[in-house]
Parts: structure tokens; sequence; C-alpha cells
């Protein structure tokens, strides 16, 4: 697999407690991956190691043939590599607009005219459905807005690689279904998704291939429709499946 970014025997180790052993994520370029398996398996620390919040115990992260595990969240956004995050961080008395544009400014390496930054935000607000809302301040948007909102900050970093920390959790089928055309709007215009997802219906309409952790290990990876019909995946999370691949049921 032509890869754009790989994990390379991904270890984190929190006093004494192993999080992650050995995790291999292999990326290809303009793809949709997902990461699954149940709360605690290691989802959210395998992020924070890609994005450069936490240095691995172990392993490295490559990105585009280049070692970036160590590098600190800010150089490893600059390299194109950002993130959003499971509970939603506006800045809520600035705008939709200002936030956007606060990406703009601090997470590029390009500089760009005033014009060209608010042409840009409103583009990107335009590509996340809240074209409507750029003046509307971010506490008084809605969850799914302000989820939107995040992933906007997001793109404003012009990312090559956009991590989606459980952006459809909580959200109702209508607007599940706007935020899955969202992402899929995303990767159309060029940018590689790996995202953590508990609602297995996203994952299997979305993602290209599918990594399963449980508790650290990595017990499966492959295309949705084979990894959910894997035996240790079944057992350590899923339940058992239909025919058709659908939906889980106890």
């Amino acid at each position: 697999m032509n890869s754009l970014l790989e994990c390379r025997k991904i270890s984190k180790i929190f006093g004494g407690i192993e999080a992650l052993t050995k995790v291999d994520l292999t990326v290809a370029p303009n793809s949709i991956t997902g990461v699954i398996g149940p709360n605690g398996a290691g989802k959210t620390t395998l992020f924070n190691i890609i994005s450069g919040a936490l240095v691995p115990t172990e392993g490295e992260v490559i990105f585009k043939r280049k070692k970036i595990s160590g590098m600190g969240p800010a150089r490893v956004c600059r390299l194109g590599v950002a993130r959003t995050y499971q509970l939603v961080r506006p800045f809520n008395s600035l705008s939709a607009i200002e936030n956007v544009l606060i990406g703009l400014a601090f997470g590029r390496t390009e500089s760009m005219t005033k014009k060209d930054r608010v042409a840009e935000a409103f583009r990107i607000l335009q590509m996340v459905g809240l074209e409507k809302k750029i003046n509307h301040v971010a506490e008084g948007l809605t969850l799914v807005e302000k989820k939107h909102l995040e992933i906007a900050r997001a793109l404003a970093t012009a990312p090559e690689i956009l991590l989606l920390d459980e952006v459809v959790s909580g959200l109702n089928p209508t607007e599940v279904t706007k935020t899955v055309e969202t992402i899929q709007q995303i990767q159309e215009s060029g940018i590689t998704v790996i995202m953590i997802e508990h609602i297995l219906k996203v994952v299997m309409a979305l993602c290209e291939r599918v990594v399963v952790l449980n508790y650290g290990v990595q017990i499966a990876e492959g295309p949705p429709k084979a990894v959910v019909r894997n035996e240790a995946v079944i057992e350590a999370y899923i339940g058992k499946f239909e025919d058709d691949g659908g939906k889980p049921h106890a």
C-alpha cells in the first residue's frame, strides 16, 4: 500500500499501565480510515501520539516518509496533520468566522492577506455547512454546528491528514447524515481522514479500512465488512452481526 502516514509498533505506557501495545497503522493518501474499539481501548491515545500531543514509549509515526513522533503538536499541525476533539472546544465568545480565522492565522506556514484569509474562512465554513452562521457567536451554536465548527477550525490549518474524534457522537439521525456528507466532501477535496467512531453504520458507510483496538492491542485491521465479521472483534466489541452486515444486535 502506498502510504501517507504510518504508525510503526506504537506503544505507550502510563505509570506502568500499557495503553497501547505495538500498534501498526498504515494510511493511504486520500482515504478514510476508521479506528474503533470499546471505551478505554487506546483510540484517543493513538490520536494524541499521531498529532504530537504525546510521545510514544516505543515506536514511531512516519508522515510523508519523515518521522514526526516527538515533534510536538504545533509543528505536527504545520506539517499537515490536524485534529478535532470529542469534546468541542470553540472560542465561545468569538463568532464562527473568527474561530476559523484563528486557525488560518496560527496553523498555516504561508502568509495570507486579510482579504484572502476572510475568503478562505468563508470557503471552509461553506464546506461544513455554516455559511449562514459566520457571524454567530460560537457559544450560541447548536451541538452539531459546534462540531462542524470544530472541523472547520482544523481545516483552516490546511491539513493533508484530518483526525476526527467521534464527530457524530450525540447527534440525531438527520445530523449524522449531514456530517457524513461533510466528511465525504472533505475527502473528495483531497484530504485524508482518520476517524475514531462508535457508530458502526457511519464506519461502514465511510471507511475503506478499519483498525480495531481492545485494551491497547490491535486485534484486527482490514476492510470494514471483513473486520465486523472477525470473531475477535465480535467477542471484544460488537456482539453478533446480522448477515447483511448492517446492525449489531444483542
